[in-house]
């Protein structure tokens, strides 16, 4: 048992007040506040980091949907605005994998793009801030706590919308929630998906790379997903002591002249939601990727003179708590490609987790049901990003980038719409939430 304190009461200052306050501006986060600010309502996003983007911007992920092909049936939205801005500042590339029509973004400039994107739709962003308690009247949330360089300050609001990743906010409020509660592929109950802390590496020839990534075709095939290995295969076969925590094969997408800008094949048995287990996570991977560089360079082409570029800001979590909602989404809800009558959008039918990867490479899909971001026990809060509502099995597609902006932009619109119908969100009219969000041009059907 862990020895206790008691904290002496004391007042806080509100710092804010608003329609809809948003905690975590990661992919979820971004897409709730453009739904609810766009539904009309003062909506506020609070980010810990000093910039948005969540796993794409502050972990280093490029491509937000590596799988996508021609005919893949994506959702719009929130997902195809940023797609598109992208674009349009020519901060793409393709990715790595082939065939696919996926994109891989320039990390950097994402944040910038999302500064001005939340901006011109309305939402008031608050960097360097972390929301940390529920303020709740009896089992009503009416704001949050937050602690920054400015101190542990409230914000107020009528609604709030935890993409925190983790649930935190609505943990704290008393909601149920549940974390690696079943085996999934070879994990067993308790054991989490792996963490990764993805690198960037500089002087590279990328020539070589490019044309040694195309040597072998499953190297690059996203079905079998073998990724670049002949390099560390050789290693091994040459009796190299290899970094624990480094996996067989690795991954690589945005690039320029010289740089590779986000290796992935980092994988730490991390806990997201213990602090020793993160610093821990942090520390030991960084050592690996410092280990395994002379042995790149020894073995893989192109990585003769490679150096450490960077390492991204923040490990990256794939797995930690799940609410327990009105519905939980069903690992067999996706491959029968079943239709809800409250749905907020849709998605490929594909799969990227323990039980193995399925890139989208039909027009098959699902619908998302609004029920996922309902939790059974708290009013006034939605929760939206990978730790909505679903089966554990399921999470190998609700915890992906793109998935988690159909649930925030549905849980941001839905709140702000509660507030215009004069109803708890979980009452909100499904029908009106549905004509709201194909408005903002999600698909919903």
């Amino acid at each position: 048992m862990c020895e206790m304190i008691t904290e002496p009461e004391h007042k806080i200052p509100v710092l804010m007040k608003a329609d809809v306050v948003v905690v975590g501006g990661g992919p979820a986060g971004i897409a709730a506040s453009v739904g609810a600010a766009r539904t009309g309502a003062k909506t506020i996003l609070v980010e810990q980091y000093g910039c948005l983007g969540g796993l794409i911007s502050i972990s280093s992920m490029e491509p937000p949907s590596w799988w996508r092909e021609e005919r893949t049936t994506m959702p719009g939205g929130v997902v195809e605005d940023l797609d598109q801005k992208m674009i349009a500042m020519g901060a793409v590339q393709k990715s790595f994998f082939k065939p696919a029509v996926s994109i891989a973004y320039h990390t950097e400039m994402f944040k910038y793009i999302v500064d001005e994107y939340i901006q011109e739709n309305g939402v008031t962003p608050i960097l360097h801030c972390m929301g940390v308690m529920p303020l709740m009247d009896g089992n009503k949330i009416i704001g949050i706590v937050t602690e920054s360089k400015s101190g542990r300050q409230a914000i107020l609001a009528k609604r709030v919308v935890d993409c925190t990743g983790d649930a935190d906010i609505a943990y704290r409020a008393g909601v149920s929630c549940v974390m690696a509660e079943e085996p999934t592929g070879e994990l067993g109950i308790g054991e989490l998906l792996g963490a990764t802390l993805v690198y960037g590496v500089t002087d590279i020839d990328v020539d070589a790379v490019e044309a040694e990534a195309d040597s072998d075709p499953s190297q690059r095939h996203p079905v079998m997903h073998k990724k670049m290995y002949h390099g560390i295969q050789k290693a091994r076969e040459a009796g190299e002591i290899m970094p624990k925590y480094t996996n067989k094969s690795f991954i690589y997408n945005y690039k320029t002249k010289n740089e590779l800008t986000a290796l992935n094949h980092c994988w730490y048995p991390a806990d997201g939601t213990d602090v020793l287990s993160l610093t821990k996570a942090e520390i030991e991977s960084r050592k690996s990727i410092v280990e395994i560089i002379p042995i790149l360079r020894k073995y893989e082409k192109g990585f003769e003179n490679a150096k450490l570029r960077n390492f991204a800001m923040s490990i990256g979590i794939r797995e930690t708590r799940r609410i327990v909602g009105e519905y939980r989404m069903q690992f067999k809800d996706v491959f029968d490609e079943k239709r809800f009558e409250d749905s907020v959008g849709v998605y490929p039918v594909c799969m990227d987790g323990a039980e193995g990867v399925l890139p989208a490479f039909t027009e098959a899909y699902f619908q998302v049901p609004y029920r996922i971001t309902v939790p059974v026990e708290v009013e006034n809060l939605l929760v939206a990003g990978r730790c909505c509502s679903s089966m554990r099995r399921a999470t190998t597609i609700t915890r992906q980038v793109d998935f988690a902006m159909v649930t925030g932009q549905a849980a941001g619109t839905a709140s702000a719409l509660s507030i215009r119908q004069d109803v708890l969100p979980r009452n909100v009219d499904i029908k009106a939430l549905q004509k709201e969000l194909r408005g903002q041009r999600v698909r919903i059907d």
